[in-house]
């Protein structure tokens, strides 16, 4: 057999195929350095020097071989999809600094996890027959969970604008416990509709205060969804964490907790708790305001925290403001919440006639039993 080119036979294999034949192939200098190129890779080692313990690289050539593949070569949406596929594993976002990178919290990450997990699918319980309006259909254990509750009030007008309904909490435990009847229609159109129909607020919102002040927007539209059925147990705690943030705030942040503000939050809580006429229907806001104003802040009310607050108002115009707008009814000559025993009582502990004088002015009828006892 002879040879054009060292190494390279004259005739070619005919098990092969190749587009020139191989003596002609390897005759082009180019090819042949890009055929050698895709094989070999220069490589160094360290071999001890004969006579010495100096070591050198000598440098070498051996075939290379390819790299085996790995989650971290696909394209960084692939592995994000397979995070939300996932439902957000945590174990993912740890395996490394490539995941972790990856997998950096975002808007758009987070809300496609959220609408995985939480998104009510009727055919994983079995559920055929369903009435529900266009949109999405969200399960209720979504507020129990602190991050995706979070990106729901501060994206609210992005993502409530998705979701039709929220699940009953009663039929999805029913339905995680096989004793949901499948056969029955699901009925949510129903739900939505009167506040006697509609779930009681999820419980965030009762621990939370903070919310009714900063995210009224979102505390609304929740509402359409929601009925706050013990709004007196928000709006008690609600007083007394505003009192405390006026009093242990800095200047810049508590010059925004105005008396007017106080008021809108109030008025929310109301709103979303269904009354018609935004009145109070129970003592125990008055009995929290002055146990605030004459006992709790009395010997700080001269800050200048709660000057801001009080916008130029005196302890007794405060008390006026706030008796006048949830307690008084002009048409209504006396009233049976200012007449309770318990606020007389308080009054008695005050001792102040011009708040005695107030209280009745706005309908209180005195009891004296309680004032003289």
């Amino acid at each position: 057999m002879g040879y054009i080119v060292t190494g390279y036979s004259s005739r070619h294999d005919k098990r092969k195929k190749h587009v020139l034949p191989l003596h002609q192939y390897a005759a082009s200098s180019m090819n042949l350095q890009r055929h050698v190129d895709l094989f070999e890779a220069p490589v160094f080692y360290k071999r001890a020097l004969s006579g010495g313990n100096k070591l050198a690289k000598i440098h070498a050539k051996k075939l290379r071989h390819h790299r085996k593949l790995s989650l971290q070569d696909l394209p960084i949406e692939i592995i994000q999809h397979i995070f939300i596929f996932t439902k957000g594993e945590p174990s993912m976002v740890t395996l490394n600094w490539f995941f972790y990178s990856c997998l950096r919290p975002s808007f758009l990450l987070l809300s496609k996890i959220m609408w995985e997990r939480y998104l009510f699918d009727p055919l994983e319980f079995g559920v055929e027959n369903i009435k529900a309006n266009p949109g999405n259909i969200v399960i209720p254990t979504l507020f129990e969970h602190k991050t995706f509750f979070k990106l729901l009030l501060d994206h609210h007008h992005i993502l409530l604008q998705s979701i039709s309904h929220f699940l009953p909490r009663k039929h999805y435990q029913d339905m995680q416990d096989g004793d949901f009847d499948a056969s029955k229609e699901l009925d949510l159109c129903s739900m939505s509709t009167g506040n006697a129909e509609k779930e009681d607020f999820p419980m965030n919102f009762y621990y939370d205060m903070q919310i009714f002040l900063t995210h009224k927007e979102c505390v609304k539209s929740v509402g359409n969804h929601f009925a706050l059925k013990n709004p007196y147990n928000v709006i008690s705690p609600f007083m007394e964490w505003f009192f405390q943030s006026v009093e242990i705030r800095g200047a810049g942040i508590a010059s925004k907790l105005t008396f007017d503000l106080f008021l809108e939050s109030i008025d929310l809580i109301l709103y979303v708790s269904g009354s018609t006429t935004q009145k109070f229907t129970s003592i125990e806001p008055l009995s929290t305001l002055v146990f605030l104003l004459y006992f709790t802040y009395d010997n700080v009310l001269q800050t200048p925290n709660f000057e801001v607050f009080f916008q130029n108002r005196s302890r007794l115009r405060f008390m006026e403001e706030f008796i006048i707008k949830y307690y008084y009814d002009p048409s209504s000559a006396e009233s049976e919440l200012l007449s309770d025993t318990t606020v007389w009582d308080l009054l008695r502990r005050v001792s102040d006639l011009r708040l005695i004088d107030l209280v009745v002015e706005c309908g209180g009828r005195p009891q004296y039993g309680v004032m003289f006892s």
